[in-house]
């Protein structure tokens, strides 16, 4: 039974509808693994040490990164990016 709610911002859904439907639908099932361990307890999920105001993470599916924060019970699905476009991204989710 799922302990964590995950919640796709606006952003994260503008992200997905850029991604051809057979990998958004693999990225999406794989979001399904934050639903019970949201924090770095595999290894495709890592604390990202470039913010300091919130907590940050980061989980790897192939060739994208999935930004996302944690509060309370909720999962938020901040930003899903190309890994080359990882940095810019992520510099965008800490203004």
């Amino acid at each position: 039974m799922p302990r964590f709610r995950v919640v796709i911002t606006d952003s994260g859904k503008k992200d997905l509808e850029g991604i051809q439907a057979n990998l958004r639908a693999k990225l999406l099932q794989k979001l399904k693994i934050l639903e019970t361990s949201p924090l770095p307890t595999i290894k495709s999920i890592k604390k990202m040490k470039i913010s300091r105001k919130i907590p940050l993470f980061r989980l790897r599916f192939g060739q994208y990164r999935i930004i996302y924060h944690v509060r309370d019970n909720v999962v938020y699905i901040l930003v899903v990016v190309h890994g080359k476009e990882f940095d810019s991204a992520s510099k965008d989710v800490i203004r």
